[in-house]
């Protein structure tokens, strides 16, 4: 077990701090005791009152640790069939070093594709370095966790953990509201996740230099919100929102006005345990709307405690997270993805106040009165430091720190709230208006829906539907209308994109076109996008690859001829016609379909690529994915993926664009349409 501390260092467990969370499972009565009590024919009884016992001594410990991380151990992590055999083990058995050697199947060559430099952080999950591709020369940040943690034993439930961690980063990171996992590769002894570098330090950090104004808060919990939308509507809980999870992409460049919010630095160090600077620096003045979105730009990082689940499945029962962060819910272990916007509220009253709901100085308190504290103790939002906040952003406080899990506010709605809402955030989003969306909501797909809808973009290219305009004969063989017009909206965009005429949108014709729409991408950002949408990874977007990345696929499902795509979707890749489709052929559509990241690594990233496409429709884990599991897949979870929902990055646009509609584009409208 862990215990992290924000803005501290981390630290491991003391042995009696790692006993006293074991009382979660029962697991600390020695076999005597067992022995001696079942003899005495009532064991059940001795058994509730030893875990009593264990629980009321877990519950007095006197160590302030109140903002550590804790893991308890319940097996919300478990293997699949196309998992590999080590990971399939009892989930609690120890693991040799010699098992867990090449346990993922990742590339093994980091060192050939990147020089590693200094040591940006470490701690109990690891260390974070500095690395340089070297083939390109651009600097990125290399996290290397150990498969054999520090003072614990290596279990097939850690290692799942990890895979996890890799799973959920690699999907969400294609979000401009996340850090992007570029590579992961693994050694003996660790494994290594090669990601973005991001210079502006954390949102605690850049806290240390002054004070965030309200308009900075709300900046900030827009991009928090729109990430843990993503997350919940592709079935991640993350589990760990606090401010230090939360990274700044860049340095800030502006006037110091050292004298301004220290106060507030002052207040909110002394209620984390953290020594203020008597010099501390406040924020920069952000006069420029330019500036204070360029500087404030803030991504997720650390998927370390993420977890698959749905609304719709039965709640999670680990005490996983921050104490001081922890939902009611969590601490009694049954909660949803609800718990998360728990954690944002309390982050959220940390940056507009400077400090905790509950305590003035949590260190100072055990886990015992932090966990009393967040059970029964009411959140004063009258309280004299939330008095200069204005009553819509109290509101949405009041909405997020809910104790009823039913009745608090789902991140999908707090970015509804008027102290969140932006201009030019209606459902129906204007095509051009919404390309960058569009593509990192398709980016955040995992790879085999991504595949599998690139194959339905083809089924539907193949029918000539795009390019006709024989709407009317189109619409009788079952196509509907709407869905004609956005195709062909979509077919009329892409031409423009594709300057030379190739057939093909470009890197360079992609960044140049994004930027006459008025779009605001750093060149990696705009990089990791195409890389998402290009299946193929030839280099450039084909027609079908930027119709599947545009397309709003839950409107196509109204289409009366979605389930027919679908099936012949399913049919193509069940090659020998049993009604499931295996890892054997999920491997043989990567290679046939996929061009390998790295030719020297072609089988072992095939081999890996199969298996995390198994792990995403495989529900039942039986090792293959069902036609009902394949259609699951495909349609929209209980959580709604909703395209505002994600970082527009419009720098503006001229006012004749912004009521232009799909209406206006299909009708031929080409002066509204194309852009001067």
């Amino acid at each position: 077990m862990v215990f992290r501390s924000p803005g501290l260092s981390d630290t491991m467990a003391s042995p009696r701090q790692q006993g006293c969370v074991s009382f979660a499972m029962g697991k600390r009565l020695s076999k005597t005791v067992l022995r001696s009590n079942l003899r005495g024919g009532h064991g059940r009884l001795e058994l509730l009152r030893h875990r009593r016992i264990q629980r009321n001594r877990f519950l007095r410990e006197d160590t302030a640790y109140s903002t550590s991380k804790v893991y308890c151990l319940h097996a919300d992590y478990s293997a699949k069939a196309g998992d590999s055999d080590v990971l399939q083990k009892p989930l609690k058995c120890e693991l040799a070093a010699s098992e867990v050697r090449d346990v993922f199947g990742f590339p093994r060559n980091l060192r050939d594709r990147y020089s590693v430099g200094d040591v940006l952080g470490a701690g109990s999950f690891g260390v974070v370095r500095s690395c340089t591709e070297r083939s390109s020369g651009k600097k990125y940040a290399v996290k290397s966790i150990p498969k054999i943690p520090k003072n614990h034993k290596c279990t097939p439930r850690y290692l799942l953990k990890l895979q996890t961690e890799v799973d959920a980063m690699g999907q969400i990171g294609s979000s401009l509201d996340a850090v992007y996992l570029k590579d992961v590769f693994e050694d003996d002894a660790a494994l290594h996740l090669v990601m973005e570098l991001c210079e502006g330090g954390s949102v605690l950090e850049r806290l240390k230099s002054g004070e965030y104004s309200e308009r900075q808060v709300a900046h900030i919990m827009r991009s928090v919100l729109r990430f843990l939308s993503q997350c919940h509507s592709k079935g991640i809980v993350y589990r760990d929102v606090k401010p230090e999870n939360f990274m700044l992409l860049h340095k800030r460049h502006g006037k110091d006005h050292k004298s301004e919010g220290r106060g507030l630095w002052k207040s909110f160090s002394h209620a984390i345990g953290i020594q203020a600077e008597s010099s501390a620096d406040s924020m920069d003045d952000y006069d420029d709307d330019s500036i204070f979105q360029h500087e404030l730009l803030v991504k997720a990082t650390d998927f370390g405690l993420s977890i698959r689940h749905r609304s719709d499945e039965p709640p999670l029962k680990s005490r996983s997270g921050t104490p001081a962060y922890m939902a009611p819910e969590v601490i009694r272990q049954a909660y949803t993805e609800k718990a998360d916007i728990w954690s944002a509220g309390i982050m959220m009253y940390q940056l507009l106040t400077g400090k905790f709901p509950f305590w003035d100085n949590v260190r100072d308190c055990t886990l015992q009165q932090v966990w009393k504290s967040i059970l029964t103790e009411r959140v004063d939002f009258e309280a004299v430091e939330l008095s200069h906040i204005s009553r819509e952003a109290r509101d949405l406080l009041r909405k997020m720190l809910h104790r009823d899990p039913n009745r608090r506010v789902s991140a999908n709605d707090a970015l509804s709230h008027p102290w969140l809402a932006e201009k030019d955030t209606a459902p129906a989003l204007p095509l051009r208006s919404s390309v960058v969306q569009r593509l990192q909501r398709f980016a955040t797909y995992g790879k085999l829906k991504q595949l599998v809808l690139k194959i339905i973009a083809d089924d539907i290219h193949d029918g000539s539907l795009i390019a006709s305009t024989q709407t009317t004969e189109l619409i009788d063989a079952g196509t509907s209308e709407n869905s004609i017009m956005i195709l062909q909206a979509l077919s009329g965009l892409f031409d423009e994109l594709d300057v030379d005429a190739s057939g093909c949108i470009s890197m360079d014709e992609l960044v140049n076109g994004l930027e006459r729409l008025g779009y605001d991408l750093e060149g990696e950002e705009v990089m990791q996008l195409i890389t998402q949408v290009d299946t193929n990874r030839d280099g450039s977007l084909q027609l079908s690859e930027f119709v599947a990345g545009m397309i709003d696929w839950p409107a196509l499902q109204e289409d009366s001829r979605w389930d027919t795509w679908v099936d012949r979707a399913f049919d193509k890749l069940d090659k020998n016609e049993d009604g499931y489709i295996g890892l054997d052929e999920l491997e043989e559509l990567i290679g046939g379909s996929m061009a390998p990241l790295y030719a020297d690594e072609e089988e072992t990233e095939r081999i890996f690529e199969a298996r995390s496409m198994l792990r995403e429709a495989d529900t039942n884990g039986d090792g293959k994915v069902s036609r009902e599991e394949f259609a699951d897949l495909l349609t929209a979870g209980p959580n709604p993926d909703i395209l505002f929902h994600y970082d527009s990055r419009l720098r503006g646009m001229p006012t004749d664009l912004t009521s232009v509609d799909m209406d206006t584009i299909v009708a031929g409208e080409e002066d509204d349409w194309r852009m001067v």
